[in-house]
């Protein structure tokens, strides 16, 4: 029977009776003391007459109410979790579950829904270790296209046994739903967590020593005092490699004359063209020639040895910088026309 025959084979009196035989004494009998006289005495011979009720019946009878009840009142998350309690004693667990959830959608469902917006290897992190069970009712909550990005995340070993549980996944156990909630709290408060402002606070403080039209090295010095490593950062960050092509032709053909050729030619490999063109710009000819032949003849080589001769270089240009022989421009400046 159906949810509209059911609204109309049974009076709202024994509706009423129904759903205060659900409840149990306690809580009908608040309802109870709050009626009037004659409605008591209708409701009270309705529910000594009851028969034949089935749980189904019952059930759609419930959810008769509590949809009524949301259309005029709304339900919180809270009561959600009131009624959870107090449906659980009167319908069992799957039941009242199942009842909740239409009226207030699958609470599971809904978390998932928003770790959508969770990247799939942050994803795929906090569910490689689990159960390939967990991990199987995960994937088939997110929309397919997350899904798919969280997969190629995971272990390419175990995709046709996940695929293979996702398939034949029916009826869920409480078990599994409850530490795939824990698992997915974990994940929220991750995102929670990561979701403020970024800033490079390093990067910044250097840029604006750079700029700082005061005693650079007393500033820097009262920095130590605070904490040497921080200090020393904002100086790594302030001799950054791509500085060398802001600099004037003549602090480059300085600087270039200090760098072994080897070291200057592996720290060009793959840099910006801007810096490239202004180091041949500052050589002859001939120089510039044979710094590009020896770039195009150390091929392909490691990000990490490319690195390391770029620290190198500007090892370099600080040492001559604090020791007065250049005068670097450390930052680009603003040009009036």
């Amino acid at each position: 029977m159906d949810r509209k025959n059911v609204a109309t084979s049974f009076k709202d009196r024994d509706k009423a009776a129904i759903l205060l035989l659900s409840m149990g004494e306690e809580s009908a009998a608040k309802i109870l003391r709050l009626m009037e006289p004659e409605e008591v005495k209708d409701v009270s011979m309705a529910m000594a007459r009851l028969s034949n009720v089935s749980s189904i019946d019952a059930q759609q009878i419930l959810q008769q109410f509590f949809e009524k009840y949301t259309q005029q009142s709304g339900i919180s998350r809270a009561s959600r979790e009131y009624l959870e309690k107090s449906l659980d004693m009167a319908l069992g667990r799957k039941l009242a579950n199942g009842m909740l959830d239409s009226i207030y959608g699958d609470v599971m469902s809904n978390d998932i829904q928003r770790l959508q917006w969770l990247p799939a290897d942050v994803l795929a992190r906090f569910f490689r270790h689990e159960h390939l069970q967990m991990q199987a009712v995960m994937l088939a909550f997110l929309p397919p296209d997350t899904a798919n990005a969280v997969l190629k995340h995971l272990p390419l070993e175990t995709h046709d046994e996940l695929l293979f549980r996702i398939a034949n996944l029916e009826d869920i156990s409480d078990h599994v739903i409850s530490d795939l909630r824990e698992t997915l709290q974990l994940c929220i408060d991750f995102v929670a967590d990561q979701s403020g402002a970024k800033v490079d606070g390093t990067s910044q403080a250097a840029n604006i020593l750079n700029r700082y039209s005061g005693d650079k090295a007393n500033l820097i010095e009262l920095v130590e005092m605070h904490n040497v490593d921080t200090a020393n950062a904002i100086k790594d960050n302030m001799f950054d490699f791509m500085i060398i092509g802001r600099q004037p032709l003549e602090v480059l053909q300085a600087l270039i004359e200090a760098i072994p050729n080897d070291v200057l030619a592996a720290s060009l490999k793959g840099a910006d063209k801007t810096i490239i063109d202004r180091i041949e710009e500052a050589l002859p000819k001939r120089m510039a020639a044979a710094l590009n032949d020896e770039i195009q003849r150390l091929g392909p080589m490691p990000l990490s040895k490319i690195e390391r001769a770029r620290s190198e270089v500007m090892a370099i240009t600080r040492k001559l910088f604090e020791s007065g022989e250049l005068q670097l421009q450390l930052f680009e400046e603003q040009v009036v026309s």
